[in-house]
């Protein structure tokens, strides 16, 4: 629902800020032009009027696709474990609807599309940086994991991005 826009926003506002760094361990899978990554990020949950901050731990490998229309741009999926400090709000509200015990650690997605700013602007010193969206999504696996819990539920938060090449 969340890749076709069918949103639901957070009537409470609940934000994030995360930091991710990317570890490049390929240029290619299996002879097709993908990207590999190993991406540990850190994510501060916001204070907002129903929950305090808190911290949530990535582990993920996300691997990026590069195309060209008319400009360089990369379709990036990750995969991972996604460990919260304390349960957010917007996770607990939708398991105690679905009479689910919330779980710390999740299943760990994004999807982002991000486009290159130094070929957008067309500038030398811009073409390490990278602006993009992405959907940051913890998830039970729909009851399918005993690692999880077995809950079906979790949290999406539509996100924007900078990222550069060091």
């Amino acid at each position: 629902e969340i890749i076709t826009f069918q949103i639901e926003p957070d009537e409470e506002n609940n934000q994030l800020t995360s930091l991710f760094y990317g570890h490049p361990l390929a240029d290619e899978l299996f002879g097709a032009p993908f990207s590999i990554y190993l991406t540990p990020g850190l994510v501060r949950h916001h204070k907002s009027d129903v929950q305090d901050p808190f911290f949530e731990y990535v582990l993920a490998m996300k691997l990026y696709y590069s195309f060209n229309w008319p400009i360089a741009w990369r379709f990036g999926c990750g995969e991972g474990l996604s460990y919260a400090s304390e349960i957010s709000y917007i996770e607990a509200e939708d398991m105690k609807d679905k009479g689910f015990t919330p779980s710390n650690l999740m299943n760990y997605l994004d999807l982002s599309l991000d486009l290159n700013l130094g070929e957008l602007f067309r500038t030398k010193s811009l073409e390490d940086l990278w602006l993009g969206y992405y959907i940051h999504h913890r998830s039970g696996m729909f009851e399918t994991s005993a690692l999880f819990g077995n809950i079906k539920g979790g949290s999406n938060y539509n996100c924007i991005y900078l990222q550069y090449h060091f």
